[in-house]
């Protein structure tokens, strides 16, 4: 590639993008403690992830295809997340039947489809951008490691789905406590092949959901390394 043709502006603000992603989804993660205390913290993440991806990944990736469905996906999201803060509020808890669909097990499942999509698109396009850039420096190595801690918040949704569709797949959580925080902490350390006592042994939809997980993010590793040594022979072959 002619350095002549490089934005080295757009290439910078591209890799402080990749930076600031993994800031940010590092917030969210030492903020996981504090989901049970306050709760509408564990909405806002979501609020937070998708805006900063919408206003600042997108607008210097250097892939443009997907963008328009990273888009409507992202604001199906915001608007998901912004109905659970709504719901929380004093008059909605004074009537439970306006929202009655927010807690049924099929919206679970339509709220993990949306992240699932959401953050497969944004995957996608995040590892065929790291490939792409010009220089490998910290930021795109930062850009590869907030990517692998996508997975871990995917598989935190993916856990809570399966405890609203089936509750007893999972054990050591109490009935009188939100288990969002746990089953999201036991996602990263599924993630991170550490494993977790939280799945119930005596039911496979647990073990399906951890095994999903873990596979995930060895397969991230795998395939980013082998587009990586795939480009690298590329280039020495030209």
């Amino acid at each position: 590639m002619d350095k002549r043709r490089w934005d080295f502006r757009r290439i910078r603000s591209r890799h402080l993008a990749y930076r600031y992603l993994l800031v940010v989804e590092l917030i969210i993660i030492w903020l996981i403690p504090l989901w049970p205390v306050f709760p509408v913290i564990e909405r806002f993440r979501g609020l937070l992830l998708v805006a900063y991806v919408l206003v600042c990944m997108s607008r210097f990736s250097n892939i443009k295809k997907g963008r328009r469905f990273l888009y409507i996906f992202g604001i199906a999201i915001m608007a998901v997340e912004l109905l659970g803060i709504v719901s929380r509020m004093h008059f909605f808890k004074l009537h439970p039947g306006w929202l009655v669909l927010a807690v049924h097990p099929g919206f679970s499942v339509f709220y993990f489809c949306l992240w699932l999509i959401f953050f497969g698109i944004l995957l996608i396009r995040l590892v065929n951008g790291l490939i792409k850039e010009p220089f490998v420096t910290t930021s795109v190595i930062m850009g590869a490691g907030a990517g692998y801690l996508l997975l871990g918040l995917l598989g935190g949704v993916l856990l809570n789905t399966l405890y609203d569709i089936q509750p007893l797949a999972f054990t050591n959580i109490s009935p009188d406590t939100d288990p969002s925080a746990m089953l999201t902490l036991a996602a990263f350390a599924f993630l991170t092949s550490l494993g977790s006592n939280i799945v119930n042994q005596q039911v496979l939809l647990g073990h399906a959901g951890a095994l999903s997980i873990t596979l995930g993010g060895q397969l991230y590793v795998a395939i980013l390394i082998a587009m990586v040594l795939g480009r690298f022979h590329h280039r020495r072959s030209n």
